[in-house]
């Protein structure tokens, strides 16, 4: 419903719109696309859960989910800020074939380097955090992921604007991986190979990938462009920043219930949370990243003019999510009962209170990607972030030993909430200089 709303606002004026307009729109397509990549990365999981939940038991399932929890923190290194910053350089010269080398292999070539750094980084937790030291093996396993992350280039798709082919494959990939899942896990003792499966899903993608991108656009023999390479990757840093800084809101609070609770408490919020980050991913995160492109593209031609695209997308974005939102509270019972089980009935008041998240994340993504990014405002990206970091934390350690994994969603929500506040004001200071 958001996606279509979005859609039929900003690309067409008619009011009846035959499906041959409406498939043909390069806007909906790479929504819809991304939706199914979006679709193939989250909501997989979530209906492989019954599965693994009832083999696994909520003891190791929470095991399993607080490595993969753990892990994200090295993800984000991995990524850096490209996901948004250089899928705006590659929207910007994706007609200048030199460019377009450049910024490709600037990219695949850092972010090498940046997975050498993140397993380090995992050695360093071995000898410094008991839980990896406790089992090492599932956290390499986990960490084999990022692998898959650096070799898919996502951002390069999203830049061109051609996701369909590219959210087909990692469909049928993933599907596979679901269907591997279900055959080889079938006890509490199989908990490292479900992590190992869902991860190596994610390296046949990246690589597969990879290698039809470089044939498929003919990026092989890039002239070398230092003074590019570098804006390309100081271009990324702030956002990269402000991705560490939402981590400490959005991923901490598992964090933190690790080392306060057990793994079974750890294992009812992971449900929950898998079902409502779900949610967030087929909403936020397609129409975030395919309006990126266009939104930038506007801005750059004319501030007045990308504010008011950008005013028109917002209100009817936000509008979805409050929607969302309110079926996600109304279906809470139906969803915990088909996705995890009635072992996770403890699980459906969470699922509760965490559901206004869609509102608050749709909203918040949409002022910062598209508001904050869009008017090349990333530099005040990581002060915004560090703030809302340091704020999740202090509420995380207040509320969790108090109120247990409610507190943690409580953080989440404020932490979201404060977000709206902070980045909306920067943008309505920048709107009145404009």
């Amino acid at each position: 419903m958001v996606i279509f709303a979005v859609y039929k606002k900003m690309t067409r004026k008619n009011k009846h719109l035959n499906s041959s307009a409406l498939k043909s729109n390069p806007l909906f397509v790479n929504i819809a696309s991304l939706g199914l990549v979006q679709l193939a990365n989250y909501i997989i999981p979530i209906l492989i859960i019954p599965f693994v939940v009832r083999a696994l038991g909520v003891e190791f399932f929470g095991k399993a989910s607080y490595a993969q929890n753990i892990i994200s923190y090295l993800t984000l290194i991995v990524t850096y800020g490209f996901e948004y910053s250089a899928t705006q350089d590659i929207a910007i010269h994706r007609d200048n074939k030199q460019k377009l080398k450049t910024i490709f292999w600037t990219v695949i070539r850092f972010k090498v380097i940046l997975l050498a750094i993140s397993f380090v980084a995992l050695a360093g937790l071995y000898f410094t955090f008991p839980k990896v030291n406790e089992d090492p093996l599932l956290y390499v396993y986990a960490a084999l992921l990022n692998v898959g992350m650096v070799m898919f280039p996502t951002w390069f798709f999203q830049g061109i604007e051609k996701m369909k082919n590219m959210a087909l494959f990692n469909f049928a990939i993933k599907a596979l991986g679901a269907v591997l899942v279900i055959l080889l896990v079938g006890a509490p003792a199989d908990y490292q190979n479900y992590v190992l499966i869902l991860s190596l899903s994610y390296v046949v993608v990246g690589i597969t990938s990879f290698l039809y991108v470089v044939k498929k656009y003919d990026l092989r023999n890039g002239i070398k462009d230092t003074d590019l390479s570098r804006r390309v990757i100081r271009k990324g840093f702030p956002i990269f920043l402000n991705n560490v800084f939402v981590s400490l809101y959005t991923t901490a609070g598992m964090t933190v219930i690790g080392l306060y609770l057990s793994d079974t408490e750890v294992g009812l919020y992971a449900g929950a949370h898998k079902m409502v980050y779900a949610v967030l991913m087929l909403t936020s995160m397609p129409i975030n990243v395919a309006l990126f492109p266009m939104m930038s593209r506007k801005f750059d031609e004319s501030k007045a003019q990308g504010w008011i695209f950008f005013k028109k997308c917002l209100f009817l974005i936000a509008a979805g999510g409050i929607i969302v939102s309110v079926l996600l509270f109304l279906i809470a019972p139906l969803g915990v009962n088909i996705f995890l089980g009635k072992e996770f009935a403890e699980a459906i008041p969470l699922l509760k209170l965490f559901s206004p998240l869609p509102f608050l994340v749709i909203t918040a993504s949409m002022l910062t990607v598209q508001g904050l990014y869009g008017m090349q405002m990333q530099r005040y990206a990581p002060f915004v972030g560090m703030f809302l970091g340091i704020f999740s934390i202090c509420l995380n350690f207040g509320l969790i030993p108090r109120w247990g994994v409610n507190g943690a969603v409580i953080a989440w929500l404020s932490s979201q909430l404060l977000e709206i506040i902070i980045v909306g004001s920067l943008l309505i200071v920048r709107r009145k200089k404009i």
